[in-house]
């Protein structure tokens, strides 16, 4: 070892000075990772809440379904009915026309 000691000194600072370099940036790396598990963690109970309230979704969706085609069909059939009135009111018109002719 013909290292003189400020040789020795200068190359352990060096040493030194890369080994705090490193642990910050290992730090940073770690913080960044830190915060990545707490933004999964959310997420992970986001989707458990979102899996547990799932089948009441879809009963609730299924009824709103349910009730919009029953809401249509009554519509239809109001709608059925005015036009089946109408064609009655034109045939009691038509025929109180034809019985007017001929009683004439």
């Amino acid at each position: 070892m013909g290292e003189s000691l400020e040789a020795r000194v200068a190359v352990n600072t060096d040493n030194i000075e890369d080994l705090q370099a490193e642990v910050g940036r290992q730090r940073d790396r770690i913080h960044h990772l830190e915060s990545t598990i707490h933004g999964v963690r959310a997420l992970t109970k986001a989707v458990d809440e979102l899996n547990e309230s799932m089948p009441n979704l879809a009963r609730r969706a299924a009824k709103e379904a349910v009730a919009e085609a029953r809401i249509a069909r009554h519509r239809d059939v109001g709608t059925n009915l005015r036009t089946y009135a109408a064609l009655l009111s034109v045939g009691v018109a038509l025929g109180a026309l034809i019985v007017g002719l001929v009683l004439r």
